[in-house]
């Protein structure tokens, strides 16, 4: 029975961490808007705004209109535990 809770915890932090890091890579390397984090303040432009996850979040700036000539972020604050971690602009 310890078995099992243990490997369940070790799933379950596998899970986190691997959601944790594809987001981090999205938004710091690749210029994209998180996929598992919820948006909560956007703005009108599709996809400004904050975005929290588990343990950690994003404040983004972006381009996200149809018509905008570089899509995608352009300006990011990255946060673990609300300790900022990483912010870059990409011109």
């Amino acid at each position: 029975m310890k078995k099992k809770i243990i490997s369940a915890i070790a799933v379950l932090l596998i899970l986190w961490l691997s959601a944790g890091i594809t987001d981090f890579i999205r938004v710091t390397r690749n210029f994209e808007k998180p996929i598992f984090c919820i948006s909560t303040e956007t703005a009108d432009d599709g996809g400004s705004g904050k975005y929290i996850g588990l343990g950690y979040s994003f404040d983004i700036k972006g381009n996200f209109m149809p018509e905008d000539e570089f899509p995608g972020v352009v300006k990011y604050e990255a946060k673990i535990l609300g300790i900022t971690v990483s912010s870059e602009a990409r011109e």
